[in-house]
């Protein structure tokens, strides 16, 4: 049932968007990649996955304050400590000489105090009855406003230390050692009311594998289940790891994701991808932002590229072929078949074709070898809805 599902589904939509053309039109061929990876026209045991980090972190900056230079860009490796982004500190510098300054002016106040005391006890050391006790008075006068320029000067003291903290942190530092995710020019204020992060850092080392699920693969993956990582650059790299989340409450719909993926624009982009991530067993010789394969690890070693059975097509002699893109031109290339499996109605090749190809739905009547070829998806055509008709005195 499920076999023939999948290849009703890959006639319907492959007829619909003109899969071979018409007669004197270029060929419109697919992405072998995204049929066997992503699940768009027929699902697929392989998946597009990219290195990410576990950890991040959220740089905040100072709505009251105006950012003078950025140091960064998304992409860049940043270390620990290393400046991200530098505050106008001409407004701090005025306000620390003010706070300083007056800081100065309590200074001396106080001494000015300090000698008028001395000055008085010393005048008041010869007199005695009411003249010494006005001098007591006086004396008593000034030590109280010197009491309180001692308490306004450590208050203007930390001032001081403050003012000065803000102008040696007017450079931001990295909080850890990473890359750039993401730099946020606009908003200042999350959804939350908190301070939105200005600079978002992926921390190096930390890393997990983030992939997505086309609509035509949900349950495919499951929490727990074994996947085996292949760099896309090297079959050879390997990586085992543990899915740990598939997230299916939180599907993307045709975003910037899916450039981001290795996805284009024009394939199924309405239909729903859901993210899901994977626990590495071994993080050693793998890069932020590196690209990978995943599939489910059976335990054999079964090398090939799996796409659906719809596209493939046999000769006389029961060998099979596809209509695959050769330099801007259609031809009819022999392929070597290894394993099938019925329930998804995937059909691995082992020899004839790779990832990198494009191949066309087969229409008998429309493809041709040295047909051209287009990446582009040809519109899709739909016929007028027809006016009901009333008859006259009569109802529909």
């Amino acid at each position: 049932m499920k076999r023939k599902l999948a290849a009703a589904l890959v006639c319907a939509l492959c007829l619909t968007l003109a899969g071979c053309g018409s007669s004197g039109t270029a060929v419109y061929v697919q992405s072998v990649e995204r049929l066997a990876a992503m699940g768009g026209i027929a699902p697929g045991n392989r998946f597009l996955g990219l290195v990410v980090s576990e950890h991040t972190a959220e740089v905040t900056r100072d709505a009251d304050k105006t950012i003078a230079e950025l140091l960064v860009k998304e992409g860049d490796d940043v270390k620990e400590g290393q400046p991200l982004f530098s505050y106008d500190t001409e407004e701090l510098q005025l306000n620390l000489d003010k706070k300083n300054l007056e800081l100065e002016q309590l200074k001396s106040s106080i001494e000015t105090y300090k000698e008028k005391i001395k000055t008085l006890e010393r005048e008041r050391s010869g007199l005695s009855g009411t003249a010494k006790l006005q001098y007591t008075v006086e004396i008593q006068s000034a030590q109280v406003d010197q009491k309180e320029a001692e308490l306004k000067l450590k208050t203007k003291e930390e001032e001081v230390k403050k003012a000065q903290e803000l102008l040696d942190n007017s450079t931001v530092g990295s909080p850890i050692t990473g890359r750039v995710q993401k730099i946020n020019e606009n908003d200042t204020t999350g959804a939350d009311g908190r301070p939105a992060a200005y600079i978002t850092i992926q921390q190096s080392g930390s890393y997990r594998v983030k992939g997505v699920l086309g609509e035509l693969q949900r349950g495919s993956l499951k929490e727990g289940d074994r996947v085996k990582m292949v760099a896309r650059t090297d079959e050879t790299a390997v990586w085992m790891g543990t899915v740990t989340l598939v997230d299916y409450e939180n599907p993307s719909q045709g975003s910037d994701t899916d450039s981001y993926y290795g996805m284009s624009s024009d394939e199924m982009t309405s239909a729903s991808k859901y993210p899901f991530y994977v626990e590495l067993d071994s993080t050693e010789g793998l890069m932020l932002g590196q690209h990978l394969y995943i599939e489910l690890d059976t335990g054999e070693d079964t090398p090939g590229v799996g796409i659906s059975g719809g596209f493939l097509c046999y000769n006389e002699d029961g060998s099979a072929f596809v209509w695959a893109e050769k330099n801007g031109k259609l031809e009819k290339r022999d392929v070597t078949l290894g394993d099938y499996d019925p329930m998804t109605d995937v059909q691995k090749i082992t020899d004839g074709l790779s990832f990198e190809d494009y191949i066309a739905y087969p229409d008998p009547e429309l493809c041709q070898s040295g047909a051209p070829t287009t990446h582009d998806q040809p519109a899709v055509e739909t016929e007028p809805l027809m006016e009901p008709v009333v008859e006259e005195g009569g109802g529909m």
